[in-house]
């Protein structure tokens, strides 16, 4: 059973002025059908990023606040973007951007990718399997190549190791789930000992798209305004700000457009009214009030022997 650390979520959460952590999808294209993901039953349209918006909002984040995170994330595989996520990631590093972090099944993490990411100068590589085992892995995230994926994983670190670089993190994500909750010290161990960081944290429900076992808290835990709100500004392919990364992955509840507007003024306009009634305990929008993922907790980390930040 996941035991959230609400308290060390609610010491971190506090107004801004500029997002700490800037979403953007760019793919909602998928190569898998994971179980615990929505992104297979999607109805909006699929599409990717065009160079010119991802430009206008990396540009907006290097001039404002360049501290703040970029993810390279939501509801899309992003590697399927090839060589144009390379040149993304390139002039979000050159621009400015001091952390910069993608999300990735890694089945297309082939050897020329890995190099290209190592060289591309991307911070941060959280990579999804979730197994240790090829069946269980087979159940969750459906259509992968288990031995390929692992495979790939090994080279990058085995690089990393090879050319003594510190960057980017590689960081295997576990979410844990009744299905796979039994394989998790194996796959701590596992990739422990070959270099990488386990991150570990329980399968959410976005929304009410996924079911989910472990967020039964009664809502009178529910004191405080969920840190998906207060922390990030979730931008689709198309420049659609949604009302948070999660509950709203169809854009239903949109709260502007890049195209037309900055992150700045998306910021502090209709997702500061937002984030207002979070914080004044007022949880009634057709996304948040029967949602859990605020629950969750922080995200448990495990570090390999000798590790230097």
């Amino acid at each position: 059973m996941w035991q959230p650390d609400l308290d060390g979520v609610i010491s971190t959460l506090a107004e801004t002025d500029f997002p700490l952590e800037v979403l953007v999808e760019t793919t909602a294209h998928c190569n898998l059908r994971c179980s615990m993901c929505p992104q297979k039953d999607m109805k909006r349209e699929k599409g990717e990023i065009s160079f010119e918006l991802f430009k206008k909002i990396v540009d907006e984040m290097a001039q404002k606040s360049p501290e703040s995170r970029l993810w390279l994330a939501i509801m899309g595989e992003a590697l399927l973007l090839g060589n144009k996520l390379i040149k993304m990631i390139k002039y979000a590093k050159v621009t400015g951007i001091k952390s910069i972090h993608l999300n990735t099944n890694a089945n297309l993490l082939n050897k020329e990718m890995s190099l290209k990411l190592i060289e591309s100068g991307i911070d941060e590589i959280i990579i999804g399997m979730d197994a240790f085992t090829n069946d269980t892995y087979a159940k969750i995230r459906v259509g992968g190549d288990f031995h390929k994926t692992r495979e790939n994983v090994e080279f990058l670190l085995n690089e990393k190791r090879q050319r003594h670089l510190s960057r980017p993190k590689v960081v295997m994500q576990f979410i844990v789930m009744q299905l796979n909750e039994n394989e998790l010290d194996d796959y701590k161990s596992y990739w422990l000992s070959r270099g990488a960081i386990i991150k570990v944290r329980p399968k959410i429900g976005w929304g009410t798209a996924v079911e989910t076992e472990d967020l039964t808290l009664p809502d009178s835990y529910r004191t405080f305004p969920c840190p998906m709100i207060v922390r990030n500004i979730a931008i689709h392919w198309d420049g659609t700000v949604a009302n948070c990364s999660d509950a709203d992955y169809e854009g239903l509840y949109p709260a502007g457009n890049i195209n037309d507007s900055t992150i700045e003024e998306i910021w502090n306009g209709e997702l500061a009214s937002r984030r207002k009634k979070h914080w004044e305990g007022d949880f009634s929008h057709p996304l948040c009030k029967n949602c859990k993922d605020w629950q969750t907790g922080r995200s448990i980390f495990f570090f390999p022997e000798n590790y230097n930040e």
